[in-house]
């Protein structure tokens, strides 16, 4: 019986031993997690979609490749605020990228590939291309979308991240809907070696939508929402893989 009970005493005196490195050692995982910068040494690529001759999706004379841009800018003005943050532009100005590859007849298509060639060097972690939905039999569509293929196991998860930080955008007289990440099958999202998103900033279709669109502020508001989610991805993406 005295056997027993100093088996059952040692048992214990084990069983809370680790309890107590488990709990320090989670401890230690946590204080890591908050400690490290999640944005830290990661590159990302803003793709402004169209450009130059190709101005995108329009409505009079308000064109997508102007609004694109100009979200893409204050996107990477916040995004490089962060230290030890690199922030690649596939395009800074009103231009097409098709002079930058050679290797198909096609105007349109060179300048895809000429964004998928950037998307895929190898040192970069995500990418992001921006557009502008239209839907002329639909103008009651609104509100930021965002669409990914499951080439890579992130996008979706990426994708789900940046809409849920797009539906929540509080900007006064707009109540976004509550959208869903759609897959698509675009060209761009094929990128092979890199994680990325098309997100579609709205729809110029839609009366509300053009207007907010054109408003500084409300530009701010996507890009501070696109820069919340892709934070929130960096740092879930850490703590799943243990890449701190």
């Amino acid at each position: 019986m005295i056997m027993i009970f100093k088996r059952w005493k040692l048992y214990l005196t084990i069983l809370f031993i680790l309890i107590f490195f488990f709990s320090l050692q989670q401890f230690k995982l946590v204080e890591k997690i908050f400690e490290s910068d999640p944005l830290a040494d990661k590159t990302i690529v803003i793709d402004p979609g169209h450009g130059g001759i190709d101005g995108g999706t329009s409505y009079n004379n308000l064109l997508e490749k102007d609004l694109n841009l100009e979200v893409g800018l204050k996107l990477r003005e916040l995004l490089e605020a962060r230290d030890n943050l690199t922030v690649i532009m596939t395009r800074n100005e009103d231009t097409a990228l098709d002079h930058l590859n050679q290797y198909s007849r096609s105007r349109h298509q060179r300048d895809l590939m000429a964004r998928i060639d950037i998307v895929n060097q190898e040192k970069v972690d995500l990418f992001i291309s921006l557009h502008v939905d239209a839907r002329t039999g639909q103008p009651e569509m609104q509100g930021p979308t965002v669409l990914y293929y499951p080439r890579h196991r992130e996008n979706q998860k990426l994708a789900e991240i940046l809409q849920k930080y797009l539906n929540q955008i509080d900007y006064p007289n707009f109540n976004p809907p509550s959208h869903q990440a759609r897959q698509r099958d675009f060209y761009i999202l094929k990128a092979k070696n890199t994680p990325g998103v098309i997100v579609e900033l709205g729809f110029i279709t839609n009366h509300l939508n053009r207007k907010l669109l054109q408003q500084d502020s409300y530009q701010q508001a996507l890009a501070k929402a696109i820069y919340e989610g892709v934070e929130e991805y960096f740092s879930s993406f850490s703590f799943l893989t243990g890449s701190f």
